[in-house]
């Protein structure tokens, strides 16, 4: 058999030219020209791998020469410019990482010198973790604000704003540090530079017709207490649950211990509420008056016995007095049955008094758009309820900015706001 006539028409030597017998067209041949940008990641507007030149073979090989100086002298740039663009990750100080370890020692400290609560080191400790797997790898003097925004964002679109916040305070924090620090090649902090994000508050404010309702669902005793001394003393659960009859002999050297070092018996990152029983000051009441130590800020407040909730008809006596269930117990809140951790009159855990509120709010049936109200929703009762008495709220509660006193106040669209008639 004789060997098949062979096709010299691609025989021209011009790179990227084909052509072919066509009887369709007007010639008797078609061209096309084969894109060599096609599926190189730095081209991705190269989208389609032939293109026709018509059938007109010398005009096919005359454009098909131009694109070839053109294309491939955009392929010789874009090699050019990976060489001398300036490489990622090189420069000479130190990555994030490392930068993070001396950051949470530099925490740490303060959490052993009591400038620090264990609760904020962990949650700096669990967010800068986050930061670490991100970037950690990365120079630090190298981040970008688009590298630091993109993670951000990263939160903010699965819905954590929240934690997006977080993110980007904490990353200032990193950098405001370190520049005090004097870490090499850094000059500014870039994590400034990046948006803060919104976060709505998606907690539902508690109304006082639902507080009734929940009071009622109550099954133990000493936990609906606890719900009632919230609300008419307006103070934070473990400053309630650690609270005494009287005070004890043991106070003024507990005070003394927390003002030279608040985490004095803390061990490690975190502390029980077993030893804030054994070792922290505590509140107490003393003659006509409930003297408040706050934990949290170390504030020292005096609430009279005779301080009355209107709506409720009940004073801060009344509910210390009904708590009293157990005659024997130092703490006011206390239980008065044997359970599996807890012997008659020791005091209520503040974790127990937050879970107790949610069975107790979860029995009236009560539905809310948002999410359901939290124990602590009672100290935003209290503020509001007090508020409409004319009671200098700020000082119940301890802040010391009226500010903050106001973001309490706030019904987040829960109620109705009252417009008083002149």
């Amino acid at each position: 058999m004789s060997p098949r006539p062979r096709n010299n028409l691609n025989l021209h030597q011009i790179k990227n030219l084909y052509i072919k017998r066509d009887a369709r067209s007007k010639t008797g041949f078609s061209c096309q020209y084969k894109d060599p940008r096609f599926g190189d990641p730095r081209f991705p507007d190269a989208k389609k791998q032939f293109h026709s030149l018509g059938s007109n073979v010398e005009t096919a090989k005359e454009e098909a020469t131009t694109l070839n100086a053109v294309l491939y002298g955009q392929i010789a740039n874009a090699k050019v410019n990976r060489i001398l663009a300036k490489p990622s990750n090189t420069c000479t100080g130190i990555q994030l990482k490392e930068w993070i370890e001396q950051y949470l020692l530099y925490c740490r400290n303060k959490l052993n010198n009591g400038d620090m609560k264990p609760n904020t080191y962990r949650s700096k400790k669990n967010i800068v973790q986050a930061i670490e797997n991100a970037h950690g790898h990365l120079f630090f003097a190298d981040i970008t604000v688009l590298q630091i925004d993109e993670f951000i964002t990263s939160y903010v679109s699965a819905g954590k704003n929240r934690m997006a916040q977080s993110i980007r305070s904490n990353y200032i924090d990193l950098y405001k540090i370190a520049l005090g620090k004097g870490i090499p090649y850094l000059t500014q902090n870039v994590a400034e530079k990046t948006l803060n994000p919104t976060a709505k508050v998606q907690r539902e404010r508690l109304t006082f017709d639902h507080f009734e309702k929940i009071i009622n669902g109550y099954s133990y005793e000493p936990h609906k207490f606890s719900a009632l001394l919230a609300v008419v003393t307006g103070q934070r659960r473990t400053d309630l649950c650690l609270l005494r009859k009287s005070k004890g002999k043991d106070w003024d050297e507990r005070y003394k211990a927390y003002r030279r070092n608040p985490n004095h018996f803390v061990k490690g990152e975190y502390t029980s509420f077993a030893k804030l029983v054994q070792y922290a000051p505590y509140s107490f009441v003393e003659k006509d008056q409930l003297c408040v130590f706050q934990l949290k800020t170390g504030n020292l407040l005096r609430i009279p016995l005779s301080l009355t909730m209107n709506k409720l008809g009940l004073s801060v006596g009344d509910v210390i007095k009904q708590a009293n269930l157990f005659a024997f117990s130092p703490f006011v809140l206390h239980h008065i049955t044997v359970r599996t951790k807890n012997q008659k009159g020791d005091p209520l855990h503040a974790d127990t008094v937050s879970r107790s509120f949610s069975r107790a709010l979860k029995a009236t049936g009560i539905q809310y758009t948002l999410n359901p109200p939290t124990f602590h929703e009672l100290r935003s009762l209290a503020e509001r309820e007090y508020r409409e008495q004319g009671i200098n709220t700020q000082k119940l509660l301890g802040h010391k900015r009226e500010a903050m006193t106001e973001v309490y106040n706030d019904v987040r669209g829960c109620d109705w706001s009252k417009v008083q008639a002149i």
